[in-house]
């Protein structure tokens, strides 16, 4: 399973396409004069077999028909922002493939200057380049099929926003949709590494129980990742929502840096991409008994024809 598994058949064929206007009729606009009125997204087509993703993303229709944009996400190597609803709640985070780590509109500038000054050790060899949308709604699909039900649902939309970044000309730029991975906001939930210094030093907030359950979630996050064959795994993009004696749940979150075309651990002998969960506890305890029962129930032939065929299409 590789990245171009994902894109063969034009995924076109399966977007939400939003836009401003009629496809072909686009509005230049000056910097300085920006009506929030123009920018509408209107659905061409409609996401089958998930109400909550259909509901989500027409709730971030009509904010956007009222004037409220999404808002670029400080954090990280690119474009990313958050989708809101009427109440400036976050709903989604949308992350255009033109604004990638790589791409040439990304708005952060550590990674301008190292695609200007350090172009020799640039991006990753294994990965294809401002793709990294197409890993995260792939990902999205492989956990859906396996059942794990660890990462966000993520689907392939265009959005068109005045917060985006345009190629400017003479200080004016248009308003055009951008394709990009369209990811269901997670609340809650704080970083591993977070959750992680509170377990180590209050050893108590973890009952044997919910020890138990970690794990189980932990297994399922190793399965997601050797599968889609993660680059970036780290504890920053493993989100946990824990309330002691409640409740605790575990996603799997920012997969842009998965389906690599080639080995991860050959194309370099400077530059490797070893699992960094492998260091932690739960993944060197003997497999969940439950997961692996799932797991052993499900996968066949037909189940990974299946998988291959939903990465083609969607």
């Amino acid at each position: 399973m590789t990245i171009k598994s994902i894109q063969q058949n034009s995924p076109n064929k399966s977007f939400v396409h939003t836009t401003t206007q009629e496809d072909h009729s686009f509005m230049s606009v000056s910097t300085d004069r920006i009506k929030s009125c123009d920018y509408v997204m209107s659905e061409s087509k409609t996401f089958h077999g998930d109400e909550e993703f259909k509901q989500t993303f027409l709730k971030a229709q009509e904010a956007l028909r009222k004037g409220i944009h999404p808002v670029l996400i400080p954090e990280g190597s690119s474009g990313s922002y958050f989708v809101r609803d009427e109440n400036l709640e976050n709903i989604a985070v949308f992350k255009p493939s033109d604004e990638e780590p790589f791409a040439a509109l990304n708005p952060k500038w550590p990674k301008f200057f190292q695609r200007v000054l350090c172009f020799c050790c640039f991006g990753r060899a294994c990965l294809i380049p401002n793709n990294g949308y197409l890993s995260e709604t792939g990902a999205s699909i492989v956990d859906d099929l396996l059942q794990l039900h660890i990462v966000p649902k993520t689907r392939v939309v265009r959005m068109a926003s005045p917060s985006f970044f345009y190629a400017r000309c003479c200080g004016r730029y248009e308003i055009k949709p951008k394709e990009g991975s369209f990811q269901l906001f997670v609340k809650g939930y704080e970083s591993a590494q977070t959750v992680f210094s509170r377990w180590d030093y209050d050893t108590s907030l973890l009952s044997e129980s919910e020890e138990e359950r970690f794990k189980y979630l932990f297994q399922k996050m190793i399965v997601l990742d050797y599968i889609i064959r993660n680059t970036d795994r780290h504890m920053d993009n493993l989100l946990i929502r824990h309330v002691p004696g409640k409740v605790i749940e575990l996603a799997a979150i920012d997969n842009g840096l998965a389906f690599p075309v080639k080995h991860p651990e050959c194309v370099s002998r400077f530059r490797t991409f070893p699992f960094r969960w492998t260091e932690y506890r739960w993944a060197q305890q003997p497999w969940d008994t439950t997961l692996r029962e799932h797991l052993l129930s499900i996968i066949c032939p037909a189940f990974l024809h299946d998988l291959c065929h939903e990465l083609k299409v969607t």
